[in-house]
């Protein structure tokens, strides 16, 4: 009888022996790839685990809802805007709450990792809980501002109406959980992308009418802005995403033979510039807060240009190709900076918006950078015998 043999590094091995179950492995194909797995491991389908947790909220929004709206005496519900509730405003608001809620108990359930402090693990929580939750709520304005225009004037009866806000609640609650079991590196990146250009395209929009940028980019974050709590709450969760974002790239890359001090310095500078971005938002440009907000702005740039000259040290495996494109952006600073304040061809707001989407996307790229040097250390060469 022939028999087949997989043949694998020394260190390879070491590291399976720590997840077998009686040196016994259980394999898998997923998604092209290629799974190895303790036999004993509970591997319950993510899409289950959703359905399963999803269920009960749903219920109970349908349940509440429509004691709501036989509350109202109301023979009819309508589907969206109302000087009473509607499905759409019920939806809203019970999909928030229960979503909110339901997110940091799946996501509490699901991380493990005793490696990291209490308040790591809550602040990660509660930031990533905010964040989704507020993309969440966001989505569902824009979808039923679109069905407001589409269904004018529609109404239900109170149980239909009910059995509608379950429906819709349950939609997002799903999204919701599993956003919570499948929170990954690329997906953090993805969020503080969204999250960040979303907020500040938002409050350029709001303050359209001001004429915001013939003031300069901090404007939208000063009292004399129309709701200007939007600009400043981004920063910060800008900054606390940054930071969970830097915990989940370091705790993988400290298992790593790679990982040494040279990496400690760059999760030190990872960690100062999320501080001072939040700082950014926490001091606005205004009255005594103004020093703090400005040197914080500078600091994050200057940190940034002191990664990027000294890259080539830090992590001396990089790419030449991002080595080439850092370079190109310290130069692209430069020429903003002197362009700025040597010949005063740009004003200080388009200076501003060019300095920080610089910086701003040379630090999730340089993530994707070191996640890519994390993947590369986690490689091995194997060999397939038969005999």
């Amino acid at each position: 009888m022939t028999k087949n043999y997989l043949e694998i590094p020394e260190e390879l091995y070491n590291k399976l022996s720590d997840y077998a179950e009686n040196d016994q492995l259980s394999i898998r194909l997923e998604n092209q790839q290629i799974l190895l797995e303790n036999p004993k491991i509970n591997h319950t389908n993510k899409q289950n685990l959703a359905l399963h947790y999803f269920i009960v909220p749903s219920l109970a929004s349908g349940i509440i809802a429509l004691l709501i709206f036989l509350s109202t005496n109301h023979p009819q519900i309508a589907f969206t805007g109302s000087r009473h509730l509607s499905v759409a405003s019920l939806s809203i608001i019970l999909s928030t709450l229960f979503g909110f809620f339901g997110f940091i108990w799946t996501y509490l359930r699901k991380s493990c990792d005793l490696s990291k402090s209490k308040f790591k693990i809550f602040r990660e929580t509660l930031t990533l809980s905010v964040a989704y939750t507020s993309i969440s709520f966001a989505v569902q304005i824009i979808f039923w501002y679109i069905i407001g225009k589409t269904f004018s004037g529609v109404t239900f009866d109170p149980f239909t109406a009910g059995f509608l806000v379950l429906v819709f609640v349950g939609i997002i609650f799903y999204f919701l959980i599993s956003a919570a079991l499948s929170v990954t590196l690329p997906n953090l990146i993805l969020l503080l992308f969204t999250t960040f250009i979303g907020g500040i395209l938002v409050s350029m929009a709001t303050n359209n009418q001001k004429d915001w940028w013939q003031h300069n980019f901090s404007f939208l974050g000063t009292g004399e802005a129309t709701q200007h709590w939007q600009f400043n709450i981004t920063l910060i969760f800008s900054a606390l995403i940054l930071l969970t974002i830097t915990d989940f790239l370091f705790a993988e890359f400290s298992k790593s033979s790679l990982y040494n001090y040279k990496f400690k310095i760059i999760r030190i500078f990872y960690i100062l510039i999320a501080f001072l971005i939040a700082f950014v938002g926490i001091f606005p440009a205004q009255s005594w807060t103004m020093p703090i907000h400005n040197n914080s702005a500078f600091g994050l740039v200057a940190v940034v240009l002191i990664m990027i000259i000294f890259l080539k040290r830090l992590v001396p495996t990089i790419s030449k190709e991002f080595l080439a494109l850092s370079w190109t952006a310290l130069i692209a600073l430069i020429l903003s900076a002197v362009a700025f304040m040597g010949i005063h061809y740009l004003s200080l707001t388009v200076f501003e918006i060019i300095a920080f989407a610089i910086a701003f996307t040379w630090l999730v790229m340089f993530i994707n950078s070191l996640s890519g040097i994390i993947q590369e250390g986690n490689e091995w060469q194997v060999k397939l015998l038969q005999k």
